[in-house]
C-alpha cells in the first residue's frame, strides 16, 4: 500500500491474483515475509482512443477491432485500460466489456464513486445496447433467437477450443432479437440490427452461428475447428484470415447505447462501422 499508494482493497486484490511473490511462490494474506519480494503491477501506456462522450463521471470510447478491454494476464498487450488509466488514473475502470474482436461503444467509469451505479444500470437492463453485424446468408424477417448458452468456467478456459461458449440444455436462458436491414446479393450477406436481451459471453456470435448465419470474419464460431485453433494460436495474417473467414476482422459493432443519467436521456452511436 505504501509503495503503490493504493487502498487496502487494491492491495488485497493484488494478493488474490498472486502478483506478490517470493522465490517464485505467491504470498498469501496474513503471511509473514522476510527478505526480497517481487511485485507484478500494471502501468498504463499512452493510447489515444476516440471518444464519443466524456463527463465528470464516465467516458465512452469508440473501441476499434482487435483491442482488448482489459489486460490479458501479465502479457504486454495494449488494452482500453491503458488509455483509460493513463488519462484518468488507477481507479477508472470499464463498466462492461467488449470482445477483443468487437468494435464500438465502451462505457467506462472515471470517478470510482460512480462505478457501481453505472454497472448497476447494465445489471438492471437500464442501458439499451444495439449492435450491427454483417452475417453470411440471406435473412428476410425479424426473429427472436432463444437458445440456452453454457459459458466455460474460468478454470476451463485455455488457448484451445474450450474457450468457446456453446448451446446446451445445461446453459442459461439466452435471447437475441435480430432485424434485417439490407441484403447484399454480391457478397451473399445480410446486415442486421441486433438487440441482445441477455448478456452471455459471445452470445451474439454463437446465436447467429447457431441459426446458420455466422458473422462475417468470425474466427471462432461457424468455421472449421482447425481454422479456429489456428486463430487462437495467433499465427494468422490478415490475408490468411480473409481466406479462411471471409474478412480480416469480425463484422460486429457495438453501435448504440441508450440510457438515462442524472435525469438526462442519452443516445450515443459509434463511428467505427465499416461497410
Amino acid at each position: 500500500m505504501q509503495t503503490l499508494k493504493c487502498s487496502q482493497k487494491e492491495a488485497q486484490k493484488i494478493l488474490d491474483k498472486n502478483r506478490l511473490t517470493q522465490n517464485n511462490l505467491p504470498i498469501h494474506k496474513s503471511q509473514s515475509i522476510v527478505g526480497e519480494v517481487s511485485l507484478t503491477h500494471f502501468f498504463p501506456s499512452p493510447l489515444h482512443l476516440p471518444k464519443i462522450l466524456q463527463t465528470p463521471y464516465f467516458v465512452v470510447y469508440d473501441k476499434p477491432h482487435k483491442l482488448l478491454t482489459h489486460p490479458k494476464g501479465t502479457y504486454p498487450h495494449l488494452s482500453v485500460c491503458d488509455a483509460l488509466k493513463y488519462e484518468f488514473g488507477s481507479y477508472a475502470n470499464p463498466a462492461h466489456r467488449l470482445d477483443y474482436e468487437t468494435a464500438g461503444l465502451l462505457l467506462c467509469a472515471i470517478d470510482h464513486r460512480f462505478e457501481t451505479p453505472i454497472k448497476l444500470l447494465f445489471e438492471h437492463n437500464q442501458i439499451q445496447k444495439t449492435y450491427i453485424a454483417r452475417v453470411l446468408g440471406h435473412i428476410t424477417q425479424k426473429q427472436l433467437i432463444q437458445a440456452p448458452i453454457l459459458v466455460p468456467k474460468k478454470g476451463e478456459k485455455t488457448y484451445n477450443l474450450s474457450i468457446r461458449s456453446k448451446i446446451s440444455p445445461q446453459g442459461k436462458d439466452s435471447q437475441t432479437l435480430i432485424t434485417p436491414l439490407c441484403y447484399d446479393q454480391k457478397t451473399h450477406t445480410t446486415l442486421l440490427r441486433i438487440h441482445p436481451l441477455t448478456g452471455r459471453t459471445h452470445q451474439i456470435r454463437l446465436h447467429l452461428s447457431y441459426i446458420g448465419h455466422p458473422i462475417l470474419g468470425d474466427p471462432l464460431y461457424g468455421c472449421q475447428d482447425s481454422d479456429a485453433q489456428a486463430y487462437l494460436e495467433e499465427t494468422l495474417s490478415d490475408e490468411e484470415r480473409m481466406r479462411r473467414f471471409g474478412a480480416p476482422f469480425l463484422h460486429l459493432w457495438a453501435y448504440e447505447l441508450s440510457f438515462e443519467w442524472m435525469g438526462r436521456c442519452l443516445t450515443l452511436q459509434s463511428n467505427q462501422i465499416q461497410f
